[in-house]
C-alpha cells in the first residue's frame, strides 16, 4: 500500500510536471514561445523511485564506477533466505503460525545474517581482503528474500590460477564420515534439481534441457573457457546424496564455499568472475521488472496497484566504497523542472539569477549550481 501511494502520487502529479535543458528553454523563449506545457517531456519516475529504470541504471553506473577503481570483480555470491533456521521457527512455531504467514518475521531475520555475511567479508575472514562490494537484493515470487554480492578483492587475493579458486570454491560431496556437517549441509541446500532425466517437468527445463546447464561434467582440474567462465573440478568420487528419491553425484552440486556454507547453513552459491557481463547481469535481472499486479475492482470501479515491498528502510542496493554522483553537464544545458503552467519566462530568469561554478578547465562542464542566497 505504500509503494501504491508512491506511485499514485506520481501518476497524478505527472501532468503537471515537465523537464527540459536550459539552451531550449531560452531558444523556445527567443521564438515566442512562452507555453510550458508544450516544451520538454513529461516525468515518469525519478531516479528515487525504489526499482524504477532510473534507480536501476544510477547504480548500474555506481557499480562500473567501482569495477574502474577496483578492477573486475573475483566472487559473485548468491545467498538465499532459508525459512528453516532456527530463530524464524523460533519465532512463528509457538503461536501456531506457518513461516509464510510471518513474511516481517523472514526479512529481519535474513536482514541479520545478511549483515554477518557483509561483516566477514569486509572483515577478510573468508576470501581475504576486499577492495568494495555490490549487493541487491530480490524478493523471489514465493517470498523469500535472497541477496546478490559482487565482491571486488586486493591485488595479492584476486585469484590469479585454477588453484587459487579451489581454495575457496568447490563443487563436490564431502566425505560423509569426515565431515558429516558438510555433507549434510550440500545435499539440503546445495543440490541443483532434480532435473532433466529425473524430472522433465522442472522449472529450469526448457526445450528438453536444463536452462542452468546440469547435469555438468566431471572433471579433475578447474579451468576457465575462452569466454572467461568458470569450469570447477568436480572429481568422479562415487560419493552421493539422496534428494527427492533421486542419487545423485557431483554433477549436480552448486558450487560453494564450505566455510559460509556451514556457517549459515542455507543456499550460498559462489562463483568465480572476472566480467564486466556480470555485473550487467545483477541489475538487469534483479530489476528486469516490478513486482506489480493491477486489479480492476469492478463494484467500486477502481483500480489497486499491488507492490511487493519491503516497510522497514532496508536498502535494496548497497555498495562500497561509496560512489557520490555529482551534477556534471554542458554549459547552459542543466535540466530546469518546471509546472506545465509556469511562462518559460519566468523559468528562464530563475535560471539566470543563478551562479554556474565550472571547472578548472575553463568551464566546458558545471560541476555544481548555487543560488545567490545559498552563497551569500
Amino acid at each position: 500500500m505504500v509503494k501504491s501511494e508512491r506511485l499514485k502520487f506520481f501518476r497524478y502529479k505527472q501532468p503537471q510536471l515537465r523537464v527540459d535543458k536550459y539552451k531550449f528553454l531560452h531558444e523556445s523563449l527567443i521564438n515566442g514561445d512562452v507555453d510550458a506545457a508544450r516544451l520538454g517531456k513529461r516525468i515518469i519516475l525519478p531516479n528515487t523511485f525504489t526499482g524504477g529504470p532510473k534507480y536501476m541504471m544510477n547504480n548500474f553506473k555506481d557499480a562500473f564506477v567501482i569495477c574502474r577503481y577496483a578492477g573486475y570483480p573475483s566472487y559473485f555470491i548468491t545467498m538465499t533466505c532459508n525459512p528453516e533456521w532456527d530463530e524464524i521457527k523460533r519465532e512463528v512455531t509457538p503461536i501456531g503460525l506457518k513461516v509464510e504467514d510471518r513474511p516481517d518475521i523472514l526479512c529481519r531475520v535474513f536482514k541479520i545474517k545478511l549483515d554477518g555475511l557483509i561483516y566477514d567479508l569486509k572483515e577478510g575472514k573468508i576470501f581475504g581482503k576486499i577492495l568494495g562490494y555490490v549487493r541487491s537484493i530480490e524478493f523471489q515470487k514465493r517470498g523469500l528474500p535472497h541477496a546478490h554480492i559482487f565482491l571486488f578483492m586486493s591485488i595479492e587475493f584476486k585469484p590469479q590460477r585454477p588453484d587459487d579458486i579451489d581454495k575457496h570454491i568447490t563443487a563436490k560431496i564431502s566425505d560423509e564420515n569426515e565431515r558429516p556437517n558438510l555433507h549434510g549441509a550440500a545435499q539440503n541446500y546445495m543440490v541443483h534439481g532434480s532435473c532433466g532425466p529425473y524430472n522433465k517437468n522442472s522449472p529450469c527445463m526448457k526445450n528438453g534441457y536444463c536452462s542452468k546447464f546440469y547435469a555438468k561434467e566431471f572433471r579433475q582440474q578447474t579451468l576457465i573457457d575462452e569466454a572467461g567462465f568458470p569450469k570447477y573440478r568436480r572429481t568422479d568420487n562415487s560419493r552421493i546424496v539422496k534428494k527427492r528419491e533421486c542419487v545423485l553425484d557431483n554433477k549436480l552440486i552448486v558450487a560453494y564455499n564450505p566455510e559460509l556454507l556451514l556457517k549459515f547453513g542455507c543456499h550460498i552459491n559462489v562463483e568465480y568472475t572476472c566480467q564486466t557481463s556480470s555485473i550487467k547481469y545483477l541489475f538487469k535481472y534483479v530489476h528486469k521488472g516490478n513486482d506489480r499486479v493491477t486489479t480492476t475492482l469492478y463494484n467500486a470501479g477502481t483500480f489497486r496497484h499491488v507492490r511487493q515491498s519491503g516497510l522497514f528502510g532496508y536498502e535494496i542496493q548497497e555498495k562500497e566504497p561509496f560512489v557520490i554522483r555529482l551534477p556534471f553537464h554542458l554549459e547552459d544545458e542543466q535540466p530546469m523542472v518546471c509546472s506545465e503552467t509556469s511562462n518559460v519566462n519566468d523559468i528562464v530568469e530563475r535560471a539566470i539569477s543563478q551562479v554556474h561554478v565550472f571547472g578548472m578547465d575553463g568551464g566546458e562542464h558545471v560541476i555544481s549550481l548555487y543560488s545567490k542566497s545559498d552563497l551569500s
